[in-house]
C-alpha cells in the first residue's frame, strides 16, 4: 500500500503502546489508551514516562486531555479538557479525600500514590451519574481489587525509581489470603530534592512523602466480600509559586466495603461502602525555607487548616433481561476548620483552638439505565438528584485591609440540583461510536465560597455565589483497521453562572478578588492514533486541543491548555530488550485572561510553544523483573508548561516567571512481581 510522506511522518512519531503489546515486554506508558471514545482503564502501576508518577496527578498527565498546573516538584492540580477542581470529579477506593489547604497546597490527587492501586477508570464529560456529584469535566476512579481468591496466595508487587534529578521512591503491595480472605498492606516512600530546569536554575521543590493503607477482607463464598480499610500518610512540600510550604500533610482514613452479587428476586448486585477522612495540614515559613519578615509576614507564621469528611454510598444493580438499571443514594459531610499563629515561635499554632469556617452536606438518589437494543447497541441513560446544605460559619473575613466583619455569618444554603445524561452507542466489525447529552448543576466548593477569603462582586464574602449548570454535547468515534486503530473523541458545552476566579475584578475603585457567575463556553477534542507496524515496531500518537470563552465579557475563557501533541515509537530488539522514544509538541497560547482562573491557578500570560523529547528503554530480567531506563527532556530545555504558577521570591532562588520543568533527567525504573 502506498503511503504519503505526511503519513509516514505523523504515524511513525505515534506514541508507544501501553501496559501489554503482543510478546513479553511491558512497555513504558507514554499515552495511556484511549479504549473508547468515552472512557479509558489503565494500569497505575506500568512504568511510565516522563519519570513515573509520584502522586495521581502526574499519572493522568499521562492521559491524552490532561493537564497539570504546576507549583513544585509535587502536588500539582490536574485539569481536564480546561477544567479543574471540583469539576473532576475524583474517587479513591470509594471514598473522596478533600484537601484542608484554602490555596490548594494539597489537592485530592497528592494523596494518591498510583503504585497501590489495580485500576485507573477515566469517564469523559457529564456522561455517568453512578459516582456522586460535579463531574463537569470527567470522572477519575482509583481502584483496588476485591475478590475471592482461587486458592491460598502471596503475590505483589515492589517498584523502585532512582533519578539524577535527586528523587528516590520505593513502593510495595503485598497481599497474603486465601478463600475465606485476603489482608493487603500497600505503602509508599518517595522523597526529592530541589530540581534544576535546563538553565541550571534551582526551582525551590524538594519534597517527602509517605503512606500506608491496609485492607482486611472476608471472601466467605464466591459472590460476597467484606472489607474493612485503613490508611495514613504525611509528608511535607516546597513551593516556589508562594510564600509558604507545606510541613504537614497528615492523613488518616478508614472505610467499609460489603459486595454481594447473584442475589435473589430482580436484584442482582448490592454494593455498599463508607469511609471517613481526616486531613490535617500546616503551611509555614519557616519550617521547609529560610525565614524572611516580609510586609505580609513579618514574623513565623503558620495556618493550620484541617477537614473531616465522612461518607456513604448505597448502589444496587438490577438486570432483567436486556435491561440493566443500577440506582441508590450517596452521602457526604465535610467540615473545614482553621487556625493561624503568627508568632509560631512564641504563640506556636498547635497551642491555638480550631475555628469552623464552613460546613457542608450533600445526599444524592441516581439511577443508570442499559437498554440492550441489539447485540452491537445500546441506549444509556441517567439521572441524579443531589440536596445541599453548607453553612457558613466565619465570623470575620481577613483581607489586605485586616479583618472585617461577615455577612453571611451564620447563613445556610439549601439547594437541590439534578444531573442526567442520555447517550446511544453502538459498534460494528471495525469500528465504534457515541453521541450523547449531558446536563450537570455543580454546587461551589469550599474554595470558591470561603477559600482565601475573596469575596464576590457585590460583598466581602463570596458564599452566595450561584451553582455552576453545564450543558455538554460529546461525540466519539473509534475504528480498527487491522493494526492501524484511531480514536477521535470531540465535547461542546454551554455553561451558565460558571464560577471564575477573579484577581483583578474593580470594585469600589481598586482590584479585589472576588468570585463571580459569569457565562462560558468550550469545545475541543482528542485523537490518538495507533500502528502495530510489525511485531517488533509499534507507533503511536495523540492530538488534543480545547478553546474557552468567557461569553460574559467576551473575552477568552482563562486557564486553557494550548494544543498539545505527543508522538512515539517502540521498537523491539529481542524478546526481552526493547527501545522507545517520546515527541511532545506544545503550541503557543496566546488567548489569556490576566488574573483569572479558578481555584487551581490564574493566567500569568501569553507563553511560547516549545517540544521535548525522550528516550526510554526496557528489559525484562524474567517475568517477575523489569527494569526501565529513561531520559526526559534529552536536550535540556527551559521551558514552562501554560498553566503553572508564577514563581515567587524565595530567599536564596531566583525568581522565575513560571515554574520551570525539570532540564535533563535520567531515571531507572525497577518493577518486581511476585
Amino acid at each position: 500500500m502506498k503511503r504519503s510522506p505526511l503519513a509516514l511522518t505523523v504515524l511513525c512519531s505515534a506514541a508507544a503502546a501501553s501496559a501489554q503489546q503482543s510478546g513479553d515486554i511491558e512497555n513504558i506508558v507514554v499515552i495511556a489508551p484511549m479504549q473508547t471514545p468515552i472512557s479509558l482503564a489503565t494500569d497505575p502501576k506500568a512504568a511510565r514516562q516522563p519519570l513515573p508518577a509520584q502522586d495521581g496527578a502526574d499519572l493522568l498527565s499521562s492521559i491524552a486531555g490532561f493537564s497539570l498546573v504546576k507549583k513544585g516538584g509535587a502536588n500539582a492540580d490536574p485539569v481536564f479538557r480546561g477544567m479543574s477542581g471540583s469539576r473532576i470529579n475524583i474517587i479513591a477506593d470509594n471514598s473522596q479525600m478533600l484537601g484542608g489547604c484554602g490555596s490548594r497546597m494539597d489537592p485530592p490527587t497528592a494523596y494518591i500514590t498510583p503504585q497501590t492501586y489495580d485500576n485507573l477508570k477515566v469517564i469523559k464529560g457529564p456522561q455517568t451519574v453512578l459516582h456522586g456529584p460535579g463531574n463537569s469535566a470527567a470522572t477519575v476512579v482509583f481502584e483496588r481489587n476485591k475478590q475471592k481468591l482461587d486458592q491460598t496466595e502471596f503475590t505483589g508487587f515492589a517498584n523502585s525509581v532512582l533519578s539524577s534529578q535527586g528523587r528516590h521512591s520505593l513502593n510495595a503491595d503485598i497481599k497474603a489470603g486465601n478463600q475465606q480472605g485476603y489482608a493487603r498492606i500497600a505503602a509508599n516512600y518517595s522523597d526529592a530534592d530541589d530540581y534544576k530546569d535546563g538553565g541550571g536554575t534551582a526551582i525551590h521543590s524538594a519534597y517527602r512523602r509517605w503512606n500506608a493503607d491496609a485492607e482486611f477482607a472476608w471472601t466467605p463464598d464466591e459472590d460476597s466480600v467484606y472489607a474493612f480499610t485503613y490508611g495514613a500518610s504525611d509528608g511535607k512540600a516546597a513551593y516556589a509559586d508562594r510564600m509558604m510550604d507545606g510541613s504537614l500533610f497528615a492523613r488518616q482514613s478508614m472505610g467499609v466495603d460489603i459486595r454481594l452479587s447473584s442475589l435473589a428476586g430482580l436484584l442482582d448486585k448490592l454494593a455498599f461502602s463508607a469511609y471517613y477522612t481526616d486531613i490535617d495540614h500546616i503551611m509555614d515559613n519557616h519550617s521547609v525555607r529560610p525565614f524572611v519578615a516580609t510586609m505580609m509576614m513579618r514574623s513565623p507564621t503558620s495556618a493550620n487548616p484541617d477537614r473531616k469528611t465522612y461518607g456513604a454510598r448505597l448502589a444496587l444493580t438490577s438486570e432483567p433481561g436486556d435491561h440493566r438499571l443500577r440506582y441508590g443514594l450517596d452521602w457526604q459531610a465535610n467540615r473545614h476548620r482553621n487556625r493561624t499563629s503568627r508568632r509560631q515561635y512564641t504563640a506556636p499554632v498547635q497551642a491555638m483552638p480550631r475555628q469552623a469556617d464552613i460546613e457542608f452536606e450533600q445526599i444524592g438518589l441516581f439511577t443508570e439505565y442499559e437498554y440492550r437494543i441489539t447485540d452491537r447497541a445500546q441506549w444509556v441513560m441517567g439521572l441524579r438528584a443531589d440536596h445541599w446544605q453548607a453553612e457558613d460559619r466565619r465570623a470575620a473575613i481577613r483581607g489586605m485591609m485586616g479583618a472585617r466583619p461577615n455577612p453571611t455569618a451564620g447563613q445556610r444554603r439549601d439547594e437541590t440540583l439534578w444531573s442526567g445524561f442520555a447517550r446511544y452507542q453502538a459498534r460494528a466489525a471495525s469500528v465504534s461510536y457515541f453521541i450523547g447529552a449531558g446536563i450537570t448543576e455543580r454546587f461551589p466548593d469550599y474554595w470558591e465560597l470561603v477559600g482565601a477569603n475573596r469575596g464576590s462582586p457585590s460583598s466581602v464574602s463570596a458564599f452566595a455565589v450561584k451553582p455552576e449548570k453545564t450543558a455538554q454535547m460529546d461525540l466519539g468515534i473509534a475504528y480498527e483497521f487491522d493494526a492501524l486503530t484511531v480514536n477521535l473523541a470531540m465535547f461542546y458545552n454551554r455553561v451558565d453562572d460558571y464560577l471564575l476566579i477573579d484577581n483583578r475584578f474593580e470594585k469600589m475603585g481598586r482590584q479585589a478578588r472576588v468570585t463571580r457567575n459569569i457565562d462560558a463556553e468550550s469545545f475541543g477534542f482528542e485523537v490518538e492514533l495507533s500502528w502495530q507496524v510489525s511485531a517488533a515496531l509499534t507507533l503511536r500518537s495523540s492530538l488534543d486541543y480545547v478553546r474557552g470563552t468567557n461569553r460574559s465579557d467576551a473575552t477568552p475563557l482563562a486557564q486553557q491548555p494550548p494544543l498539545q501533541a505527543r508522538f512515539s515509537g517502540s521498537y523491539r530488539l529481542t524478546p526481552k530488550w526493547q527501545l522507545g522514544g517520546l515527541l511532545r509538541l506544545v503550541q503557543k497560547q496566546h488567548r489569556i485572561a490576566p488574573d483569572q482562573g479558578n481555584i487551581a491557578g490564574q493566567d500569568v500570560g501569553e507563553t511560547p510553544g516549545f517540544g521535548t523529547f525522550a528516550l526510554n528503554s526496557t528489559y525484562e530480567y524474567s517475568d517477575e523483573l523489569q527494569l526501565n531506563l529513561g531520559i526526559d527532556n534529552l536536550f535540556d530545555k527551559t521551558y514552562a508548561e501554560h498553566l503553572s504558577r508564577a514563581g515567587a521570591a524565595v530567599s536564596g532562588y531566583e525568581q522565575v516567571t513560571r515554574i520551570n520543568e525539570p532540564g535533563r533527567s535520567l531515571w531507572l525504573n525497577i518493577n518486581w512481581h511476585f
